[in-house]
């Protein structure tokens, strides 16, 4: 019998294949949160658009979805903050400068900054929800005459769980964006800040329901009580969004882990307006 040809096997498209990148710095942001500034081993100029996420690989782990907090300062990098909460991130976490992560993507559809010139925009991020958001202060800063007021309100449990703290006090001492933090549990001694749920900073912001743009990022909970609080203030469903967060895999919309009743996070998302997805929110199984 005439032996069978061997068949070549097609490589698999670039969005598969992980691209080496060097932890060129780590900061621990707080309890079993830090921040990490990624530079590519070969060429890569790192483009991304705000509320895209990367998916990174931890050689021997496993790999796992992050959403990219920025480029590094304008440093050609990729800026990440990763919370520790399961054996990939907690890899992450334990990751020391001059380790080798890969990295796939960018991904998503990221937010819709240019759709909201001129009007005047909220930023709410609950928790962990800050690094999706804060992507777009760059661009809001230095495109800072084509919006209305902007203003930034974050919400932690503990004055211990505030991320970026000195960039937010540099960010607050400037005049492009109002910034507002509520801590939950704190007394006047821990914090000299307003205390309660970052919901009730809405009323603090100024904003005009009719022409104004909402970016909200945080836990599922807390963002749908968060848009039920902005529609009693006018704001319309289709000018809301959320940054939704399932167990992604592929990031291509093949494997079906991330899919969201028909939507698929990866590829229709993460970013989606609060009038897309509200049918499914209260469904439990989605």
């Amino acid at each position: 019998m005439k032996a069978k040809e061997c068949q070549s096997v097609s490589e698999p498209p670039d969005s598969l294949l992980p691209k080496a990148f060097i932890i060129e710095k780590k900061v621990v942001e707080c309890s079993r949160v830090v921040s990490l500034w990624l530079s590519p081993l070969e060429k890569n100029e790192c483009t991304f658009k705000p509320g895209q996420f990367l998916m990174v690989y931890v050689f021997g782990v496993g790999e796992a979805a992050l959403s990219i907090a920025g480029n590094g300062e304008g440093q050609g990098k990729y800026f990440l903050t990763v919370r520790s909460v399961g054996s990939v991130t907690r890899a992450i976490e334990h990751a020391k400068e001059g380790d080798i992560l890969g990295i796939r993507g960018p991904f998503g559809n990221g937010w819709p900054i240019q759709e909201a010139s001129t009007k005047d925009i909220l930023l709410i991020a609950g928790g962990i929800g800050l690094p999706p958001l804060w992507s777009t202060i760059p661009f809001f800063v230095q495109n800072r005459s084509s919006y209305g007021r902007i203003s930034l309100l974050y919400g932690v449990r503990t004055p211990q769980d505030i991320l970026y703290k000195d960039k937010l006090e540099t960010l607050s001492r400037g005049k492009d964006i109002s910034v507002k933090i509520a801590v939950e549990l704190a007394t006047a001694r821990t914090w000299n800040g307003h205390i309660g749920n970052v919901l009730n900073l809405i009323s603090q912001a100024q904003f005009h329901p009719l022409s104004t743009i909402v970016f909200v990022c945080g836990p599922e909970p807390m963002m749908r009580f968060c848009a039920y609080t902005l529609l009693k203030y006018g704001i319309a469903k289709e000018n809301i969004y959320f940054s939704m967060e399932r167990n992604m895999r592929c990031a291509v919309g093949s494997c079906g882990h991330c899919q969201f009743g028909p939507l698929f996070l990866c590829k229709n998302g993460p970013v989606f307006s609060y009038q897309t997805i509200e049918p499914f929110l209260n469904i439990a199984e989605i």
